[in-house]
């Protein structure tokens, strides 16, 4: 049923970016274009300052400001193996705060994060994602302020400083 709710979330929030007028992309292909398929994107080494987040985040990333919260949709499928490793939950944990610096509305007043990350397993031969394929990674909620404030020296994330910065974390 949470799967079902997810991809129906993101489906209508497509919606709306496609009648905002946005052009469409390769996940948002038109009928009579050709769907390549990304290449899978694993690090050699992990370091926060060498990852390619804007890369990671563009064509699947969205952003809605719900006015009490802003929610972050980031569908990580092509990077999936960067986060099949021991310290997964710090790895998301560095992804969702990245997530928000750079893809926060710039006219955003809202404080509360909810990030939800996932896998599309499947796309249809338009490269819409197939909802029923939709693999939940994370959900994750935190205040934007406290956490830019708690990660301002750029030290590694620890457990004991994840569990200040997010009020909610939980792993699928």
């Amino acid at each position: 049923m949470k799967k079902i709710l997810v991809g129906v979330t993101f489906f209508f929030l497509t919606g709306m970016v496609w009648a905002q007028g946005v052009e469409p992309t390769a996940t948002e292909a038109s009928p009579t274009e050709s769907v390549s398929t990304p290449v899978p994107q694993v690090l050699k080494k992990w370091a926060i300052a060498e990852v390619p987040w804007d890369g990671w985040f563009k064509k699947n990333a969205l952003v809605t400001d719900k006015t009490e919260y802003v929610h972050f949709f980031w569908n990580a499928q092509d990077f999936k193996g960067n986060f099949e490793v021991k310290d997964k939950k710090i790895r998301l944990a560095e992804a969702a705060l990245e997530l928000v610096k750079r893809l926060y509305p710039k006219d955003a007043t809202a404080d509360l994060m909810k990030v939800d990350i996932v896998y599309v397993l499947e796309r249809d031969d338009y490269g819409m994602p197939k909802w029923d394929s939709l693999q939940r990674v994370a959900h994750l909620e935190f205040s934007k302020a406290s956490a830019l404030k708690l990660t301002k020296k750029k030290a590694a994330l620890s457990e004991a400083l994840m569990k200040k910065i997010f009020t909610q974390f939980d792993l699928f």
